[in-house]
């Protein structure tokens, strides 16, 4: 091969790999599962987020729907089971009949399916590796799960490091060697100026650590 065409080859591949780093997290919207599972598809609007073999199994239960009914109706009308067999509910209105066995299974798939999204706790889910600070109830930025664990003992030490009767920044003023962490506005927690600055850096990269940034 001669040099220039190695070159050609290289430029193509530079050109390619961005893409590929910034491949789409969310390719199926908001409800995208988790690697590893796939939407159910009871019906063409089921989105829950189960295992391939769930899947299966609904598209299963589906074709096999009619011979599960009672032929005569009964006493849910026409989509009444035949004994041993209840309707599946795995949406409201789903009379597929299916074994209690089955039906409880759906349950469960229906309870677990936003913990199977890409975005399991709305669009402040972060990236694998990383947790929300909790800094306050309403902090959502993604940090380290020992930067959280710092944050809590911060919060923990809070009142031992106000001066007390107060001082110049009022009943919140930290004692001499601290300042005001500031995760957020509003936040008077006491921590060293290190921890402050190093906060303000967990602030800066907290759009890249979430799944959607």
């Amino acid at each position: 091969m001669t040099t220039s065409l190695r070159l050609a080859g290289l430029a193509v591949l530079a050109s390619v790999l961005p893409g590929i780093a910034a491949a789409d997290p969310l390719p199926y919207g908001p409800e995208t599962c988790r690697s590893g599972y796939v939407w159910r598809e009871a019906t063409p609007s089921d989105r829950v987020c189960v295992t391939p073999g769930s899947r299966e199994r609904a598209a299963f239960d589906n074709a096999k729907a009619f011979r599960n009914r009672s032929p005569v109706g009964g006493a849910y009308g026409p989509d009444t089971c035949r004994n041993g067999f209840v309707w599946r509910e795995a949406f409201p209105g789903d009379r597929v009949c299916v074994t209690p066995a089955t039906r409880a299974a759906t349950a469960e798939e229906n309870r677990l399916g936003p913990s199977r999204r890409v975005l399991a706790y709305g669009p402040d889910t972060c990236r694998d590796g990383f947790v929300w600070r909790e800094a306050g109830p309403s902090d959502r930025t993604c940090v380290t799960p020992e930067a959280r664990a710092r944050t809590a003992a911060e919060n923990a030490a809070a009142p031992t490091r106000v001066q007390p009767g107060g001082g110049a920044y009022g009943p919140n003023t930290c004692v001499p060697g601290y300042v005001w962490r500031e995760a957020f506005p509003g936040d008077v927690v006491c921590v060293t100026p290190d921890i402050r600055t190093l906060v303000q850096q967990e602030n800066a990269s907290a759009r890249a650590r979430r799944v959607m940034p």
